[in-house]
């Protein structure tokens, strides 16, 4: 419905659920094993704490930032997405649907073959390879010729972002407290999903002629960051192992 009613309500939909679910992330429960205790603010408190906690462990805090420039560029696609499939290729609002379709499908595979590499290879080799799917996935389908080809790339553009996601919440158990693991889980939730509200207002400020440019430059974006993270964490210890 929200296809046939047009790209801007889409937009602003999309924008609305991400702004809903960042403030909602602020009351994630604490672990069970974390002191029932709830002071007055604890929200605040909470968020606080984690994002602390999250600056004390460097491995979590690259991937967090790797993951944030990745989620700007992928918000972007999928914004622009009824644009591009409908104004740019010249298909009908069904094979919108189409390709995230094939997307989801692409991500569900990504996930349950990650969960059996983990234990084979290591977090960092996934997560590496993961991060290069999506980065030449995200820069390929900017430039793609034809929507048969749109599709496809899109499809491994989320399958290496599923990928990444079993990565990071790999690190996160294995890494964070328990007794600061739900204010460190809201505060890694509400960072992730700034991106897409930006997102969404890029789309509907860009020229539909421009997006091609502008989702290059998020993809370049997303490339440099998830190179600069990976190279980063190679020697890290808790993505070694």
């Amino acid at each position: 419905m929200l296809l046939l009613a047009g790209p801007p309500l889409m937009l602003a939909v999309i924008t609305v659920l991400s702004l809903l679910a960042a403030l909602l992330a602020l009351r994630t429960p604490h672990s069970p094993v974390a002191p029932a205790r709830a002071p007055k603010g604890r929200s605040g408190a909470g968020l606080l704490t984690g994002w602390r906690t999250i600056r004390s462990l460097p491995a979590l805090g690259w991937l967090v930032t790797g993951l944030t420039l990745s989620n700007l560029a992928t918000g972007l696609l999928q914004a622009a997405g009824p644009v591009i499939v409908v104004k740019h290729f010249g298909q009908s609002t069904t094979a919108v649907g189409l390709v995230w379709s094939a997307a989801a499908a692409a991500t569900l595979l990504s996930v349950t073959l990650c969960r059996f590499a983990l234990d084979r290879l290591g977090l960092w080799p996934v997560g590496a390879a993961c991060a290069a799917l999506a980065s030449l996935g995200c820069l390929a389908a900017a430039q793609a010729p034809d929507y048969r080809s749109y599709l496809v790339l899109v499809a491994v553009l989320m399958a290496g972002e599923g990928g990444m996601t079993v990565v990071l919440r790999t690190l996160r158990s294995r890494l964070i407290p328990p007794e600061k693991f739900g204010s460190t889980l809201s505060a890694t939730i509400l960072i992730l999903l700034l991106p897409f509200p930006l997102a969404g207002v890029l789309t509907a400020l860009t020229p539909p002629d421009a997006l091609g440019h502008v989702i290059t430059v998020c993809a370049a974006l997303q490339a440099l960051g998830l190179f600069c993270a990976f190279a980063r964490l190679r020697t890290d210890p808790a993505l070694r192992t």
